[in-house]
């Protein structure tokens, strides 16, 4: 029953979406447009434009995914599931409290059924459903505070969402609910993540997708700068905001530069992150399998990853520099022990359709791999275990019938790293609601 649920809800909202411009009355005020809205709730002088006014922002967003094994293995398994996502930004100096005081707050609570680790893959398809265990887990909340010391500083502390904040990134976006939904694009390696006993898919990845710690930003003319201090758990383990710091700290630097080529922007990041965490010793054969699968103690302590990213506009409209569309990519490189990816490379093309009354949809195509550290390969396979790296590609063409509701079709196929597997095809229907 909950396939159908998907299809309704388009059917729904296009009768919706086609009522309201056929729905000229004398009483509608001018410039009111349901179709033109960034969300159903956001009229003019409305209560969310009443809200801005006194720096408080409030959004709800509600994502539906119907998503399926087209081809491979586990062929014909499909999940219907979602995620609601509610955001409220408070800016204190607009409430007349403190003056460059912001405070965000995240929201989340998933619904129904996702198929990721049905599929054999390591890398989950659905960023956006990754993260629900059954027996908890269903809701997250993520709060930060930010402190304007100037227009060029600022510090944030707090438990945050990194697939949020990777939704900031040009082009690529993040977060698995409107571009790409791969976590290999929505969540990229920061390199200080630390899973803890029995999360291996996490300890792969490193890249908790929630942290807690701060973040101090400088912003000069020639460059930004980033320094990232957080615990390398994920922060959607209790204890983390229990105990913080009990296993270690992680440190991560970047620099980002703007670079404009034939008048079009680009940007260029280096990134390095060190973690004295202790994580599990992969040159020891011998244990690898019992200790990623156990709680057993880690044996080695330290580890550390470097990236470099590139955003880089080839077509953008002239009165608007941030639509447009061009090329992205990031490469990473690790230590291999005791992260189990020694490096991971993906590119691709993405941004806006520019084609006119069409520059609201969103469009994207990438590739993706992750070379896996040999010890990890070589210690599964003496238990009979047979893994190598991962690798995939990703397209993705987002459909903005309104600003506040958009359909997406994906399609990713992957060679997953179970290599007793076959190569697999998954397509998903993705519909987001903003009200």
């Amino acid at each position: 029953m909950n396939k159908f649920l998907l299809v309704t809800h388009v059917l729904l909202a296009g009768a919706l979406a086609l009522g309201a411009a056929r729905a000229e009355t004398p009483q509608k005020r001018p410039g009111v447009s349901l179709l033109k809205q960034k969300s159903l709730a956001d009229t003019p002088d409305g209560p969310k434009e009443l809200l801005r006014r006194y720096g408080i922002d409030a959004d709800v967003w509600v994502t539906q995914f119907f998503q399926g094994i087209a081809a491979g293995a586990n062929n014909g398994v499909s999940r219907y599931g979602g995620k609601v996502d509610g955001f409220l930004k408070i800016d204190a100096e607009k409430l007349g409290l403190w003056q460059g005081l912001r405070v965000s707050a995240q929201y989340e609570h998933y619904f129904g059924q996702n198929i990721n680790n049905k599929d054999y893959a390591l890398v989950p398809v659905n960023a956006a459903q990754a993260f629900i265990a059954n027996d908890s887990y269903h809701s997250a909340l993520s709060v930060v505070v930010t402190q304007q010391v100037s227009k060029e500083l600022s510090f944030s502390a707090g438990k945050f969402n990194t697939m949020t904040l990777a939704s900031q990134t040009p082009l690529i976006g993040g977060g698995g609910l409107d571009t790409f939904m791969n976590r290999a694009f929505a969540l990229p390696s920061t390199g200080i993540g630390v899973a803890s006993p029995g999360q291996v898919s996490d300890r792969l990845i490193v890249s908790p997708p929630y942290i807690l710690g701060g973040v101090a930003t400088l912003k000069t003319q020639p460059a930004t700068f980033t320094l990232i201090v957080a615990d390398p758990r994920n922060a959607q383990n209790p204890r983390v905001l229990e105990r913080p710091f009990e296993r270690g700290v992680g440190v991560v630097g970047g620099v980002t530069v703007p670079v404009e080529i034939a008048g079009r922007r680009g940007y260029h990041t280096l990134r390095g992150g060190y973690s004295n965490a202790r994580g599990f010793d992969l040159d020891d054969a011998d244990d690898v399998r019992a200790r990623l699968v156990s709680r057993q103690p880690v044996t080695k302590k330290g580890f550390w990853l470097a990236t470099y990213a590139i955003q880089q506009y080839l077509v953008q409209d002239p009165d608007h520099p941030d639509v447009g569309w061009g090329v992205f990519g990031l490469a990473t490189l690790s230590d291999g022990n005791p992260n189990p990816v020694r490096w991971s490379v993906l590119a691709g093309f993405a941004g806006n359709n520019l084609l006119p009354g069409r520059v609201d949809d969103k469009w994207g195509v990438g590739f993706f791999h992750y070379g896996l550290t040999q010890p990890l390969l070589s210690g599964l396979a003496e238990r009979g275990l047979y893994r190598r790296s991962e690798g995939g590609i990703e397209a993705f063409y987002n459909w903005a019938i309104t600003p506040w509701l958009r359909l997406t079709g994906d399609l990713q196929v992957i060679e997953p790293w179970n290599a007793t597997r076959p190569r697999e095809t998954v397509m998903a229907l993705r519909l987001q609601t903003r009200f």
